[in-house]
């Protein structure tokens, strides 16, 4: 008897995330946490890292700059790759030399070496971000991966919570090394858990040879209980094929200008992340709120973050992403804005902080919801990794930017209102993206259409 052939997106749509799933979201979510852990564990060990290296601290600007250079790298490169390599080994690998390199970081005793170190500690990192986040993708129902998306990248922030923690306690009693190798030792045991315990992307299994008996096996692992009808079915990935290389697609017919504006969201989200996590603590100083209050403040955004971060997929999910987006990053705008004037009173500044970790937060996780839907599985690590990309060299160009403003005698009120720019700039850049999105389908031209972005964003 005949059977038709059944699209391997139908089968994810179809059935509940279950154990099998859930467990690859948990894994996904921990090494986002360690990516939060690290970036911001170095800005709170890098006092007694001075003091024990005898390297200037003015200088770990540079040391936290070439950390986020590596990532931007790390994903620029890696994200291709695993579009034509499978994303499991790839992702176990730069798991692998994040690990490596974080491990050494206590050996290095130059600033050259530190340079060095974290730069191709980044490098791993980058690279693991885009490919967990489209492998997690792939396996997750598609009304469910904005929310999915931004549950799984709340763990930066948390990360990054829980770095600070760490390193109040570890660093007093045991000394700033000990902080390098908990953060290297705890990765090892995470590419472990990818190699054994995650899947490969159901897509690229399907170019194999041996792909269709992959594929079942797996899909059996969904079901819970197969039946022996499900072992006669073939699978087909019906998503658009990706025929040339994924970064060329990218930029290719109706997709090009989509692209270049979502690029342009994720860089100014992240300029104004970075700079908010990295420059507050130093301006508020600057208006004379004490260091304890300043670091309250930070942990406020911090915490805002975790809790925006892990609503903004939902958001996309129920309303899409052109009606949630823009009002995230403009009421984001306006509680960043505010933090300058509000310096007076450590209610209204906890408040303002707390509201911009939460907006901005639910913005950078509906970006990155929106990247997730924009690209077919042939080429989502690349798009997702090129997004991820401008973002991270938002983070390393934010923190330049405030230090040129504040060296051209811009006031720390000013300087607040000018951050709020990006943001604006960002909601911008989305609303141009739904008038893009709709020209197409009021032209009739359903072939650019598809190109653009996926059906399923229609009507948001």
């Amino acid at each position: 008897m005949y059977t038709p052939p059944t699209s391997i997106a139908s089968v994810i749509d179809a059935r509940p995330l279950g154990a099998y799933r859930l467990r690859i979201f948990i894994v996904c979510f921990l090494i986002v946490l360690m990516d939060g852990f690290d970036t911001q564990a170095i800005g709170f060990a890098a006092k007694a890292m001075s003091s024990s290296l005898d390297i200037a601290i003015a200088l770990f600007g540079q040391v936290f700059s070439a950390g986020l250079l590596g990532a931007m790298l790390g994903a620029f490169l890696l994200g291709p790759l695993a579009d034509r390599f499978g994303r499991r080994w790839l992702l176990a690998a730069a798991i692998v030399v994040f690990s490596g390199f974080s491990l050494l970081t206590p050996h290095a005793s130059t600033l050259p070496e530190l340079l060095l170190v974290r730069f191709l500690a980044g490098l791993g990192l980058g690279g693991a971000i885009p490919n967990l986040l489209a492998l997690s993708a792939e396996y997750t129902p598609r009304p469910m991966r904005g929310m999915m998306t931004g549950v799984l990248y709340a763990g930066f922030p948390l990360g990054g919570a829980v770095g600070a923690l760490a390193s109040s306690y570890i660093v007093p009693h045991y000394g700033w090394p000990a902080l390098f190798y908990l953060g290297g030792a705890l990765p090892l045991g995470l590419a472990l858990l990818v190699i054994v315990g995650l899947p490969e992307s159901l897509p690229f299994l399907l170019r194999r040879k041996d792909g269709q008996e992959a594929v079942r096996a797996i899909v059996a692992r969904i079901a819970g209980q197969p039946s022996a009808s499900d072992r006669q079915v073939t699978y087909v990935d019906a998503e658009e094929r990706v025929r040339g290389l994924p970064f060329r697609e990218l930029l290719s017919g109706g997709r090009i200008v989509a692209t270049l504006l979502l690029w342009t969201g994720f860089f100014m989200c992240f300029v104004l992340l970075i700079v908010l996590v990295l420059w507050t603590p130093a301006l508020l100083r600057g208006e004379g709120v004490g260091e304890h209050d300043a670091a309250l403040v930070v942990a406020l955004i911090n915490l805002g973050s975790v809790a925006g971060t892990a609503a903004g997929g939902r958001l996309v999910d129920r309303f899409g992403p052109y009606l949630t987006l823009p009002p995230l990053f403009l009421l984001g705008a306006l509680s960043v804005s505010v933090l300058g004037y509000a310096t007076g009173s450590l209610p209204a500044l906890g408040l303002a902080a707390t509201l911009s970790g939460i907006f901005l937060g639910a913005g950078s996780s509906g970006l990155l919801g929106l990247a997730v839907l924009s690209y077919p599985s042939g080429m989502r690590a690349t798009g997702v990794g090129w997004a991820m990309a401008l973002g991270r060299m938002g983070q390393v160009s934010g923190p330049l930017v405030v230090g040129a403003l504040l060296a051209s005698g811009f006031g720390i009120k000013a300087i607040f209102v000018c951050s709020a720019v990006p943001a604006a700039i960002a909601a911008a850049a989305i609303l141009v993206l739904r008038v893009v999105r709709a020209a197409p389908r009021a032209q009739g031209d359903a072939s650019v259409q598809n190109a653009a972005l996926p059906a399923a964003l229609d009507g948001h």
